[in-house]
């Protein structure tokens, strides 16, 4: 199953996505639950928050500090294993600015990826990510080609996730499929 998770900044998509996988998890406690993490340590800022993250998520969690190769992480997990992908935001921004050129399709593809081999395993895939959509355009061209980009990948993944969920001040909205239970 596919489950796509998306809101503003601080919105609580990741506390509800971390709810949601640690539930789905519970369900079949034979399971691994795996956390990708797609932040880099770049700052103090950021060494800080992934801190605090670790310190909050239970010990149940396997984490990966991932920040470009998510695919290789979901071929690796086991048949029916609960993987949280956060965030889908930051993932972008590792493959588009980190020196590498590579071309839409090429990162299209990358995504679509994930979902086959999710569905090919048995595995429940959440992939998070910011909401960019809802503010004005940005007057630099390379911030709105990052955000066309982004909204292109929410898109292809709705289309393939079983279900849509955009969280705003910690309420989930469901715009695609069923109500997961907590």
């Amino acid at each position: 199953m596919i489950i796509f998770i998306s809101g503003g900044a601080r919105s609580g998509k990741s506390s509800f996505a971390e709810q949601l996988a640690l539930s789905l998890h519970n369900k079949n406690p034979t399971t691994e639950l795996i956390y990708l993490a797609t932040s880099k340590k770049i700052d103090k800022e950021m060494e800080q928050r992934i801190a605090m993250h670790k310190e909050q998520r239970e010990k149940k969690w396997q984490v990966e500090e991932i920040p470009v190769e998510v695919g290789r992480s979901i071929r690796q997990a086991r048949k029916g294993d609960v993987i949280l992908l956060d965030c889908l935001t930051i993932w972008l921004s590792n493959m588009l600015f980190d020196g590498i050129p590579r071309k839409k399709e090429e990162i299209v593809a990358t995504v679509e990826e994930w979902g086959t081999f999710a569905r090919k395993k048995g595995l429940t895939l959440l992939i998070v990510s910011n909401d960019l959509n809802e503010e004005p355009l940005s007057s630099y061209k390379t911030v709105r080609c990052y955000v066309y980009m982004l909204e292109l990948l929410h898109q292809n993944i709705v289309k393939q996730a079983e279900v849509a969920i955009q969280v705003r001040a910690g309420i989930p909205k469901y715009w695609k499929g069923k109500e997961v239970s907590l």
